[in-house]
C-alpha cells in the first residue's frame, strides 16, 4: 500500500519523492520500536492519515466515511461545512496519497486491521468520529499530527 499506482501519469509526476514516502523515517522507527513486520508501520500511518483527514474536514463523520470523502460522494460529503482553502488542499493531496482507500472495501479492511493493533501503537480510535487514541503519549500524538499536516500541506 506504500507504493501507489496512478492511472494518470500527470498525477504521479506532480507528487515529489517525499510525498510518495511521506511516512519515512517514522515508519522505520515504529518498525524497530514495536518489532512490526514488513510494511505494517506504513499501513498504520496511511490509515491514521485517513483518520486525521476525517477529523480535520468532517469531525462528526464516522471513520467508515473516508471513501465517500475521497470520492466526493455520499451524504457526509454533500452535507459538509464550507471549507477553507487549506482544507481543500488537504483533500486534494489526500486523494493522491490515499488513492487505494477510495475503494470502500479496501478502507474497511485496513480499518479492521488497524483496530487489531495494540492501543499503545494507535493514535486514533476508529470506533468514534475524530477521536484520538488514549494510550499514545501527547508528544507522540503531536509528532504524528505534524507529520500528517506536512504530508497534506
Amino acid at each position: 500500500m506504500n507504493a501507489l499506482s496512478f492511472s494518470n501519469p500527470s498525477i504521479a509526476r506532480q507528487l515529489s519523492p517525499f510525498l510518495l514516502h511521506w511516512q519515512e523515517p517514522l515508519a522505520t522507527q515504529l518498525r524497530f520500536q514495536y518489532e512490526l513486520p514488513g510494511q505494517l508501520a506504513n499501513r498504520l500511518l496511511n490509515v491514521e492519515l485517513g483518520l486525521f483527514l476525517l477529523a480535520e474536514l468532517l469531525p462528526l463523520a464516522p471513520p467508515q466515511a473516508l471513501p465517500d470523502l475521497l470520492n466526493g460522494e455520499g451524504v457526509v460529503y454533500q452535507d459538509r461545512p464550507v471549507w477553507k482553502p487549506r482544507q481543500h488542499r488537504y483533500l486534494n493531496r489526500a486523494r493522491a496519497l490515499l488513492a487505494p482507500y477510495q475503494d470502500r472495501n479496501r478502507w474497511l479492511t485496513a480499518l479492521a486491521k488497524y483496530e487489531t493493533l495494540p492501543t499503545s501503537l494507535r493514535a486514533f480510535s476508529s470506533h468514534c468520529s475524530g477521536s484520538c487514541g488514549s494510550e499514545v503519549s501527547r508528544s507522540i500524538l503531536r509528532n504524528r499530527e505534524e507529520l500528517f499536516r506536512q504530508a497534506l500541506a
